[in-house]
């Protein structure tokens, strides 16, 4: 179920030097973290086959975030073995480092990609790239804001090419690359940002069903059944999801694959709806939606062309089944902390010493009971109006369907 067989285990072992006693903290695949019990400082050790010893090197810190996010940097990395080189890396200086780096790690697999692109060589680059990280103020990117829109672009685009660069500086304190990333304004006041349409439009449950009778190839029929049934998870969050994240025992669902680092858009553990249960276990070992044995990578044609045969109105993708399952899970009256569980936008724990107390824990007997007797609703709300697929059946055609 882990992403990295995080374990919250405490035992403690004699230091090879003698100098004290070291308590093991978390293990992160093939590196351990274990904290001195004198000094209380950090350090990352491994077994070293060649010397059939376990070694240790200092994270010269007492932070147990910190130690967290350097080890979890290691694992991205794919660093096995002494980590003394990769722990001596500089950290990034410079704006342009930063902006460089996310476009190389993070843009290639957002759907947003294109955008990003253009924001970072076409406005964030040559305006801000030459700043030093610990020196960006708010005053610089407020200059900036001011004068793209002189030059003629929207609140509204402006506010999405700093948003780039926000997440540029995220995700490089996320991978360790640098300390802290400097704050970066929201442009935008509330009433510009409840003006703005959403990336998708809220659906009735009758249009829910429409569009569903509109689908014709049978694995973006799997991929809206997902959707609809992990609460709108990201569309990424779905096409890299696999079989190896299921946990019957418990009616759990994983969604970060293994070897994954959680980012800020986290793709959470969800209980197993029982509309869904039929399509999970229909599928063999490996990826949920696939195409001829193969992972799907992008659904973004087989969207669009059933949108158009859909003809709903407005805009609609992905992004409508999640507001739309938001708007019914707070309709229904589903507890908010529930909602942001599911949406990803709180973290769950997995510490076994929380776990029996903490509604928060997957394993918790009330962990998203309401949020997914509410999803089970809508499902079941939806199937009872489309006319083509049967949504509790995988792949099956109801009887009387007829082309129109």
């Amino acid at each position: 179920m882990s992403e990295v067989h995080i374990q919250d285990r405490r035992a403690q072992g004699k230091s090879a030097k003698g100098d004290g006693e070291f308590e093991r903290f978390e293990e992160h695949g093939f590196y351990w973290i274990v904290r001195h019990t004198k000094t209380r400082v950090f350090h990352v050790s491994w077994y070293d086959p060649d010397v059939r010893q376990t070694r240790r090197r200092s994270l010269k810190t007492e932070s147990s975030a910190e130690a967290t996010k350097m080890v979890e940097q290691l694992v991205r990395d794919g660093v096995q073995g002494d980590p003394k080189e990769a722990l001596l890396e500089k950290p990034m200086t410079y704006v342009t480092e930063a902006l460089a780096y996310y476009k190389a790690e993070r843009v290639p697999g957002m759907r947003s990609g294109p955008a990003a692109e253009t924001a970072i060589k076409n406005f964030l680059d040559p305006r801000l790239g030459r700043f030093r990280i610990n020196a960006l103020r708010k005053r610089d990117v407020l200059s900036v804001s001011e004068q793209l829109q002189k030059e003629g672009y929207s609140l509204g685009y402006v506010s999405r090419i700093l948003s780039t660069l926000r997440s540029s500086l995220n995700v490089a304190e996320e991978d360790g690359k640098i300390a802290r990333a400097p704050a970066i304004p929201e442009i935008r006041g509330e009433e510009e940002i409840e003006a703005e349409e959403l990336r998708g439009r809220v659906l009735s449950i009758p249009e829910v069903a429409i569009y569903f009778d509109a689908i014709n190839e049978r694995h973006f029929l799997d991929y809206s059944i997902h959707l609809l049934n992990t609460g709108g998870a990201r569309p990424e969050a779905v096409l890299e999801a696999t079989t190896f994240g299921i946990d019957w025992d418990h009616d759990l669902f994983e969604l970060n694959p293994l070897g994954r680092v959680q980012t800020k858009k986290r793709r959470p553990i969800i209980r197993i709806a029982g509309t869904w249960k039929p399509w999970l276990r229909s599928i063999s070992d490996g990826p949920i939606v696939s195409y001829d044995g193969q992972a799907v990578k992008s659904v973004k044609t087989a969207m669009r062309a059933t949108v158009k045969r859909s003809r709903l109105p407005g805009r609609v993708n992905s992004t409508s089944i999640r507001h739309s399952i938001g708007r019914w899970l707070e309709d229904t009256k589903v507890p908010g902390r529930e909602i942001s569980l599911l949406l990803g936008h709180i973290p769950v724990t997995k510490k076994k010493s929380t776990r029996r107390y903490s509604p928060a824990d997957p394993y918790h007997p009330d962990y998203l009971v309401n949020a997914t007797r509410a999803i089970e609703e809508f499902v079941r709300a939806v199937n009872a109006l489309t006319r083509k697929w049967d949504l509790e059946r995988p792949g099956v055609v109801k009887s009387g369907w007829r082309k129109r």
